[in-house]
C-alpha cells in the first residue's frame, strides 16, 4: 500500500513539473497574445554583434525621447550580458552589448512590462522571447596565382565567415607552407573585423619542377570545429600551362583564364581562344590572368579551347592545345530597390526604379499612410526607409 502511495505521489509531482514547463514555453515568443504592447522583438538566428530590440505598440510617454535607462530593471536576459539600454522615440527599447554576445547560444529576453505601463493585467507583466547566435563557421576558397618574376609567385585567397568576427582571429584560422617551409601570409593594412577578409599566400618559390602548397585552416580560434587542408600545384619554371578556368555572369558574361606565367601584353589573341555559340571576343591581361569577354550573353555550357599560340612574357608559347566545358550559370531571380520607396500624393510624376534580374513580372504594393497618422509614423520609421 505504501509503493501505491508513493507511485500516486510521483506521478502528481511529474505531471505538474509537465504542466509548469508546458506553461513556460507557451509563453515565450507569444506575440499574438501580447500584440497590445509588443509590435516586435529580435528573433531567428542573429549574428553575435546585434543589438537586441522590443517595439512598444503603447508609447511610454514618461521617458524623453531618447533616454538611457537601468538594464536591470527593464530587462531579464540569460545569460546574463552587461550592456546599455536606451529607449527610442518612447516606443523602441534597444539593449546594446558591451562585448559580443556568445556565438551558437540561445538567449532568453524577458521585459518586465510592469515597469513601463501602469494598472497592466497580471498575466502581461512581463513577456518573454527567445533567439540564437549563428553557429561559427567558415570556408576559405583560393584565387588566381600570379606572378612577381620566374622565381616568386603568390596566391590570391579569401575567408569568408558565417558570422562578423575580428581581424586578430581571422588570421589565426589559416597557414600555408611549401616543402615544410612556412609560407607568409599577407592581409590589407586597413583590414577590419567582417565576414570576409582577402589575402594572399606570398613568397611562392617557382622550382625548376613542378611542386605543390599546403594550405591549412583550423576554426579553434572563433570556437568552429571545422579543420581541414588542401594543396596547390605550383607549375615548374619550364612548364607553361593552364591553371583554372573561371566564369562570371555579372555585371556581364566573362571567362577567366589563370596561366602558370604572366602573359604577354601586346600579342593578338584574336583567334587564340574560342567560346562556343559567339564571336567578336574582347581579351584584357592582367598579370597570370586573361579575362575574356564575349559580346553578347552566354548561359549553360559551352566548349572553350584555347591555342598554343598563346605566349608567356619570355614569348613561350602554351605546350598544347586545351580545351574544357565551362559552365556560364544563369543568374538567379533577383530584386533590387533603387529608389527611396517614397511617394508624395501630391507630386504630378513619382517614378519608382528598381532592378529586376529574370524576372517576367513584378508585384507593386504601395502602403498609404494617412495625414492623421504621419507623426506616429515617423516615431519608428523614416522617409528614406526602402522596406
Amino acid at each position: 500500500m505504501k509503493i501505491l502511495f508513493r507511485l500516486i505521489v510521483i506521478s502528481f509531482i511529474l505531471l505538474a513539473f509537465s504542466c509548469k514547463k508546458k506553461e513556460e514555453h507557451s509563453e515565450t515568443d507569444n506575440l499574438f497574445k501580447f500584440k497590445d504592447y509588443i509590435s516586435y522583438n529580435t528573433y531567428g538566428n542573429k549574428s553575435t554583434s546585434t543589438d537586441i530590440r522590443i517595439g512598444l505598440t503603447r508609447p511610454a510617454e514618461q521617458f524623453e525621447l531618447s533616454q538611457e535607462l537601468v538594464p536591470d530593471d527593464y530587462l531579464k536576459i540569460s545569460p546574463k550580458t552587461k550592456g546599455r539600454l536606451i529607449i527610442e522615440n518612447g516606443n523602441t527599447l534597444i539593449f546594446q552589448p558591451s562585448e559580443h554576445l556568445k556565438s551558437d547560444t540561445e538567449y532568453t529576453v524577458t521585459v518586465k512590462l510592469n515597469k513601463l505601463y501602469d494598472d497592466i493585467p497580471k498575466e502581461y507583466k512581463t513577456y518573454t522571447f527567445s533567439f540564437k547566435t549563428i553557429k561559427p563557421n567558415f570556408k576559405v576558397t583560393l584565387g588566381n596565382l600570379q606572378s612577381y618574376n620566374k622565381e616568386w609567385q603568390y596566391l590570391e585567397a579569401e575567408i569568408e565567415a558565417s558570422d562578423a568576427i575580428s581581424f586578430e582571429k581571422a588570421k589565426q584560422l589559416v597557414s600555408a607552407s611549401q616543402e615544410g617551409k612556412k609560407l607568409i601570409l599577407k592581409w590589407p593594412t586597413e583590414a577590419s573585423d567582417g565576414q570576409i577578409f582577402n589575402f594572399t599566400i606570398d613568397s611562392i618559390s617557382r622550382k625548376m619542377d613542378d611542386s605543390e602548397i599546403l594550405i591549412k585552416w583550423n576554426g579553434k580560434a572563433i570556437d568552429s570545429e571545422h579543420s581541414g587542408e588542401n594543396t596547390f600545384k605550383i607549375p615548374g619554371k619550364n612548364n607553361f600551362t593552364i591553371l583554372e578556368l573561371q566564369s562570371t555572369v555579372a555585371p556581364q558574361a566573362m571567362l577567366s583564364i589563370n596561366f602558370s606565367d604572366p602573359l604577354m601584353e601586346n600579342q593578338d589573341f584574336s583567334g587564340l581562344v574560342t567560346i562556343e555559340k559567339t564571336t567578336d571576343l574582347r581579351y584584357e591581361v592582367n598579370g597570370n590572368v586573361l579575362n575574356v569577354y564575349p559580346p553578347n550573353q552566354v548561359q549553360g555550357d559551352v566548349k572553350v579551347t584555347i591555342f598554343q599560340g598563346i605566349k608567356n612574357t619570355e614569348g613561350h608559347k602554351l605546350k598544347k592545345e586545351f580545351s574544357e566545358l565551362v559552365s556560364f550559370e544563369a543568374l538567379k531571380p533577383e530584386i533590387r530597390m533603387i529608389s527611396k520607396g517614397v511617394i508624395l500624393p501630391n507630386s504630378s510624376s513619382t517614378p519608382v526604379y528598381f532592378e529586376a534580374v529574370n524576372l517576367s513580372k513584378v508585384d507593386v504594393r504601395v502602403i498609404k499612410i494617412f495625414e492623421e497618422n504621419v507623426l506616429q509614423f515617423l516615431q519608428g520609421y523614416n522617409l528614406n526607409d526602402n522596406n
